[in-house]
């Protein structure tokens, strides 16, 4: 079924890539487009109405992803549906979006990327007291056993694993981890921008995405200013020329420019702060603001110290870290499992010295990522401040709701979910901040959800690794060479 978008009647149509893989019965409501970023999300969907039907086996999807992910467009928005839940409202929301997009001929890259987001949106509705004691005691222990949390629950096993599927399913409960990359030799950095007068945001973006090591790219119409994540191989070793390179940018393209080159990081949730259906404002917030007060670092969050290359970490190590953000509390042999579907062929015994490893040393965090009622807007903030600033910020942003922290040489960058009935709160509370001596800029980036990225395997699959040092030349990380403005 072939259609064209709107205003292009010469339109050359693309098809699906994962029609060579499998069939569904809906193959009939999906258009082909002309535009590949459009059709990258026509894909998607695809993918994932043939696992709800049946017609696709989970080792066809992935292999179907594995070509999504050649679609520049998965830079900006890196989705996966094979790590959705198969549920049955998702699929009839999302067959009723192709339906609508079909009546009034909606074939544009915006028009279908919503009908594909609108799908997974969590509804605003009640949360059980079960629930709710499960979601807290997982937000203080993302990897608690079944049995420890039916014995501080005093719930039976049974009824916490059930809980924990209708949290997954219907508050899009997530377990993830975050990881110390610099152990593999990967650096983890931002770019904070703002793009010269006359030239075009989608150009940038586009640069940005052809741009291997990028792992992220964002941007709101409620502000000029962008960022973009980048994971570095060798970083030590190219250091001067990456920054060299990234500095010519900001004479011909960028307008305003803030790299970040992180040290620290962390997540942490306080569930318990939502009580008889509301969300309590946390308390002294204020003590943030007071530069005379004493820290106490037993308040302060868990923070995850970029430490530096281990060279007796493998490839594999790296394989099955990687595999863990999808799920933190896999067992071994799931994950083990998951791997050899993707054709990484590592064994349960290998995942479990390497999840050994990665703790012994202190090289990942769990976090939740989670959906409740009223825990609506969303805030970024980007904090150039000196480092007698960062822990004053993190005792007290460790008392929100939800919040995820990335520390860097120039600051602190805060991103968090807070009730609306607060968010004038907390935004007064960081802008308050630039008043202080010793931080300098306080920058309001966005009120949205930070979005997922590309994951580590994806932008170092095609590198080999030995004795902790990347194959990858100096020239492969020139970033001037793919902005060609």
């Amino acid at each position: 079924m072939n259609k064209t978008p709107m205003g292009n009647e010469d339109a050359v149509h693309i098809s699906s890539q994962s029609k060579e893989l499998f069939q569904t019965p809906f193959d009939d409501l999906l258009p082909e487009v002309d535009e590949p970023a459009a059709q990258f999300y026509l894909d998607a969907m695809r993918i994932y109405l043939g696992l709800c039907e049946g017609t696709v086996t989970m080792e066809a999807a992935l292999k179907a992803v594995d070509k999504l992910k050649e679609n520049p467009e998965y830079t900006t928005f890196p989705i996966n549906p094979t790590v959705v839940p198969i549920n049955q409202r998702f699929k009839m929301k999302m067959i009723e979006n192709l339906q609508t997009l079909n009546k009034f001929n909606l074939y544009t890259k915006s028009s279908i990327r919503s009908a594909y987001n609108f799908v997974f949106l969590i509804e605003d509705s009640p949360i059980s007291n079960t629930d709710l004691a499960v979601l807290t005691a997982l937000s203080r222990n993302p990897r608690i056993t079944l049995v420890s949390a039916s014995e501080i629950l005093n719930l039976a096993p049974r009824t916490v694993a059930r809980s924990l599927d209708r949290l997954h399913e219907g508050k899009g409960l997530r377990v993830s981890i975050m990881e110390d990359s610099t152990a593999f030799n990967l650096q983890s950095a931002m770019l904070f921008f703002v793009v010269q007068e006359g030239i075009e945001w989608d150009s940038v973006e586009h640069c940005l995405q052809q741009y291997p090591f990028t792992k992220s790219i964002l941007k709101t119409t409620m502000t000029d200013v962008g960022y973009a994540t980048f994971l570095i191989p060798n970083y030590s070793k190219f250091e001067y020329s990456f920054k060299k390179n990234l500095k010519s940018l900001t004479k011909t393209i960028f307008s305003y420019s803030s790299f970040h080159i992180q040290t620290h990081f962390g997540s942490i949730s306080n569930v318990d702060l939502f009580m008889n259906d509301t969300w309590e404002l946390p308390k002294n917030l204020e003590y943030m603001l007071d530069s005379n007060r004493e820290i106490d670092s037993t308040k302060l969050p868990p923070l995850l110290r970029c430490s530096g290359v281990r060279p007796d970490f493998d490839k594999e190590d790296f394989i099955v870290t990687s595999q863990m953000k999808l799920d933190a509390r896999a067992l071994p042999g799931k994950i083990s499992e998951n791997l050899m579907m993707k054709g990484w062929p590592i064994d349960t015994r290998k995942v479990s010295s390497t999840q050994r490893k990665l703790q012994s040393h202190n090289l990942v965090l769990p976090f939740i990522i989670f959906a409740l009622p009223r825990l609506s807007s969303n805030f970024c903030f980007e904090i150039i401040c000196n480092d007698v600033w960062k822990p004053r910020i993190l005792e007290t942003i460790g008392k929100f709701p939800w919040v995820m922290y990335y520390l860097s040489d120039r600051g602190i960058v805060v991103w968090t979910m807070t009730s609306g009935d607060h968010q004038v709160e907390y935004y007064q509370l960081f802008r308050a901040l630039e008043q202080k001596p010793g931080v300098s800029t306080v920058q309001p980036i966005m009120t949205i959800a930070q979005q997922g990225s590309r994951s580590m395997l994806d932008l170092v699959r095609d590198l080999s690794w030995v004795n902790g040092v990347w194959s990858v030349d100096e020239d492969d990380l020139d970033i001037s060479k793919y902005m060609d403005i």
